[in-house]
């Protein structure tokens, strides 16, 4: 039996290219084009303008991935800049231009909107950056998540450090609206959501004890519990219908073998309910062999509910409501004990599952961003030093 069912993976490596370094308010000012929003009205923009529009047939030309690649293959340790970048399913891929890290994107109105280091991009007719702005002794910590509501207003959400504490925070249109911080060790995850009346929707996790932490999330910046019981945690916020969801995992911790239904399982939440997925045989492994399984993302879309992460921390998966299936990979999942693939993002283009994520096939020659289209395995940059999916954006 392959010993990762025994322990949790933790990949720490993976994204370290977020945190190259750190730049100033001032500095990042006078870096970054200060125009006008007009590129919202740009319907279609990123097709006709960006990749010039010349795809046909039948690929997916209005699916996006946006990550992050530095482009020199076995550069290291001379490696040029990270670039944030969009690939197109049907177009290829379209560097946008110097990035500590993009974390998180959007889609609205034809233009895709990107999360960075303490700015956000705008991507349509023209590429632009807007910074967030710094107030009453904040200074930036991390940025998390980029979302933009019905009427056009873009919310990111991060954390800003004062006085040597950490705080969750969130801004609208650049402007930092709040801070605010708990009483108790606590994340916001990545991802946001925002309605057409500005309310903001953070998720994550707060601890209870040393031992246990319950799924939360913050509105407005007041949080709220999804959780009080065993362990748990909010990944991503989705609204829908006028709805919010969240998903996450929830369950107490079990000894193998395993209860059918125990065990922390991947889960989503709305209106207050949990709704757990189905624990099913995974990699050919019986259900009692399965210790727990996490979703990172969800997409809703009328009354299904579609959410991507893994099992037991090295099968990637996504469910379709509660149903799991399984996305393909190219090593034995038997043998190659430091593979993995870790599903970030999910949404669906034509009736087909779209997932975006990290691959990491150790003596496979490959480490980097793909995806899966109806479960199949896509690689993004083979030729890349490193790369990284963070979102995926279906333009309507």
């Amino acid at each position: 039996m392959r010993e990762i069912f025994y322990s949790l993976v933790v990949c720490c490596s993976i994204f370290t290219i977020f945190s190259c370094g750190q730049t100033t308010e001032e500095n990042v000012s006078s870096a970054i084009s200060k125009t006008s929003d007009t590129v919202n009205d740009a319907s279609g923009a990123i097709n006709n303008t960006l990749f010039g529009g010349t795809a046909e047939g039948s690929c997916e030309k209005n699916a996006f991935i946006v990550g992050n690649l530095v482009p020199e293959k076995g550069c290291h340790p001379n490696c040029k800049k990270n670039k944030a970048v969009i690939w197109n399913l049907c177009e290829g891929q379209k560097l946008l231009g110097d990035s500590f890290g993009a974390v998180d994107a959007t889609g609205h109105n034809g233009s895709i909107y990107i999360a960075d280091d303490d700015y956000y991009w705008i991507v349509g007719k023209s590429i632009t950056k807007h910074p967030l702005k710094y107030h009453s002794g904040y200074k930036e910590s991390e940025v998390t998540g980029i979302a933009v509501n019905s009427i056009g207003d873009v919310y990111v959400a991060g954390m800003v450090r004062k006085n040597n504490k950490e705080y969750t925070a969130y801004w609208k249109n650049g402007e930092l609206v709040k801070a605010f911080r708990e009483n108790a060790d606590w994340y916001s995850e990545k991802n946001v959501a925002a309605d057409s009346n500005g309310n903001v929707y953070i998720p994550g996790w707060r601890m209870k004890s040393h031992t246990t932490i319950y799924s939360a999330y913050w509105k407005n910046g007041i949080l709220k519990k999804l959780t009080t019981t065993y362990d748990g945690e909010a990944t991503d916020v989705d609204i829908s219908g006028g709805k919010v969801y969240f998903s996450g995992a929830h369950g107490p911790i079990c000894d193998l073998p395993c209860p059918v239904k125990s065990g922390t399982l991947a889960a989503y939440w709305n209106g207050g309910k949990m709704t757990k997925v189905t624990k099913v045989n995974t990699a050919g492994y019986p259900k009692k062999w399965i210790m727990r399984s996490r979703a990172s993302s969800i997409h809703v879309e009328g009354s299904k509910v579609y959410m991507a992460g893994d099992v037991d921390g090295f099968v990637p998966v996504y469910w379709k409501n509660k149903i799991q299936h399984e996305l393909q990979v190219e090593y034995n999942l038997d043998t190659c004990h430091y593979c993995t693939a870790e599903p970030i993002d999910i949404s669906v283009v034509d009736g087909k599952v779209l997932v975006a994520g990290y691959y990491n096939h150790i003596g496979g020659g490959y480490r980097g961003a793909v995806y899966w289209l109806d479960k199949k395995l896509h690689k993004l940059c083979v030729d890349c030093d490193s790369s990284d999916a963070v979102a995926v954006v279906v333009m309507d």
